[in-house]
Formats: C-alpha cells, sequence, structure tokens
C-alpha cells in the first residue's frame, strides 16, 4: 500500500494538454507516479508505458476537439484540468505577420479559454457535491514583463495571465482553485531547440516545472496557491 506522501495524488484525475513532449511529457508521468490517472491530450499523442496514462489526440484550437476531449476526461472522473499547450514564434514587430499572430494567440490564448470553458460545467457540478477541483495554467515568467522580439509572444502571455485570474474570480464561487505556473529559461523543445545543448545545461529541466505544478495540485484543501514563479540560477533575476 503507498503512503500518502508517496502517492500525494492516488484516486484523482487530471486532464493535461500539450502532452506530447517537453514539460507536458513530464509532467503526465510525474502525475502518474504520484497516484493519479492522467488524460494526457496533444496534437500528436505520445505513446506511455502505462495503462493510468490516457494518450488522446487533441486540437486546443478546435471547439469540437475541446469538448470531446473535455467529456473523455469528464466521463473519467476529472478534478482538476492543467493547460500545457502553447507554441511561441519571435521577431521585430515591423516583421509581424497575421499568420504569426493567429497560429500563437490561438493556441496559447484562445486553447486556454477553450478548455477552461468545457471543464467549468462539471467544475460547478463537483462543487454542488461537494468537491474541490483545480485549474493550472503554465504560462511564462513574461506573463508580467516583455522584451525586444517578443512583442507576440509576451501578448499571448499576458493575456493568459488575464484569463487565469479571471478564472479564479469567477471560480471562487464553486470552490475552483486556480494556479499560474511562471517558469523562465526551461531546456525543452520549445521554439525549435534541442534539448540537453551545453548552452542550455544551466537552464531549468522539464520535470522542475512539473514538480511546481505537483505541488499546486497536491496542496492541502486549506491551501490556495495562486501563482509560482521559477528561474534557473544561470538567468538574470528578472520581475
Amino acid at each position: 500500500m503507498s503512503h500518502p506522501e508517496e502517492a500525494p495524488l492516488a484516486g484523482r484525475v487530471i486532464a493535461l494538454t500539450g502532452a506530447s513532449r517537453g514539460i507536458g511529457h513530464a509532467l503526465a508521468e510525474l502525475l502518474h507516479k504520484a497516484g493519479a490517472k492522467v488524460i494526457a491530450g496533444a496534437r500528436s499523442p505520445s505513446e506511455f508505458a502505462h495503462d493510468a496514462i490516457v494518450s488522446v489526440a487533441l486540437d486546443v484550437c478546435d471547439e469540437t476537439s475541446v469538448q470531446a476531449f473535455a467529456q473523455l476526461a469528464i466521463e473519467a472522473g476529472v478534478d482538476s484540468i492543467v493547460n500545457n499547450a502553447g507554441i511561441g514564434t519571435f521577431g521585430a514587430i515591423e516583421s509581424a505577420t497575421l499568420e504569426d499572430y493567429r497560429k500563437v494567440f490561438d493556441t496559447n490564448v484562445l486553447g486556454t479559454l477553450l478548455t477552461t470553458k468545457h471543464f467549468i460545467p462539471e467544475f460547478k457540478r463537483r462543487h454542488g457535491r461537494g468537491l474541490p477541483s483545480r485549474l493550472v495554467n503554465i504560462t511564462s515568467d513574461v506573463s508580467t514583463r516583455t522584451f525586444a522580439g517578443g512583442a507576440i509572444y509576451t501578448a499571448s502571455k499576458h493575456a493568459q495571465r488575464a484569463l487565469t485570474q479571471t478564472s479564479a474570480w469567477e471560480g471562487e464561487r464553486y470552490g475552483l482553485r486556480v494556479t499560474e505556473i511562471r517558469s523562465g529559461m526551461t531546456d525543452t523543445h520549445f521554439n525549435g531547440h534541442t534539448p540537453g545543448t551545453p548552452e542550455r545545461a544551466g537552464h531549468l529541466r522539464a520535470n522542475d516545472v512539473a514538480q511546481a505544478v505537483l505541488y499546486a495540485l497536491s496542496a492541502p484543501h486549506h491551501v490556495r496557491v495562486d501563482e509560482i514563479v521559477l528561474h534557473p540560477t544561470a538567468q538574470p533575476v528578472v520581475y
């Protein structure tokens, strides 16, 4: 028999977007290890070696796809959703294209909005049965700042922060606890990078971010984790 500290999410069912690789893949594995059943959605579903990780095709920009994902999770007994799907494009404002804007905002902002929207009715039903629910949005440390070349990406992250905080305000009346995870430089496939290169040795690892999500999901019922900001020590101090 597992001890609570070994399986803090035993009996829990958690839906996750952007689970194909990087932070999402590491998080699916960590949540499973912590005892949860995971409904792992991604455009290109990954193969997992565990029956408790259900890999599902998901396009967060397509409301029909999101509805099907949410319904599958609801039928499995979902109590939490982690919005992790995200992409980025970078460049000067004068070189920005409508295609870049729509691609980033559709995935990062519309995707977060649609996924949250279709889980809320179940979270309200759970509240009516005296059960808590949690929403975790993985954004970025740039959800409160910006930089040259980051107009489209950082604007999308500011918008995700607004969605996160609005979800917290609206969800308070039905017991929804909402957390924003704001990580700095992380060694993943993001923006076409190859993980494990020497120049990124000092960056956060995907599992570092996954551990922050685990804390938010497993915090005691009397604790609301509003946001977690984490950076590698190799990154200059920023706020």
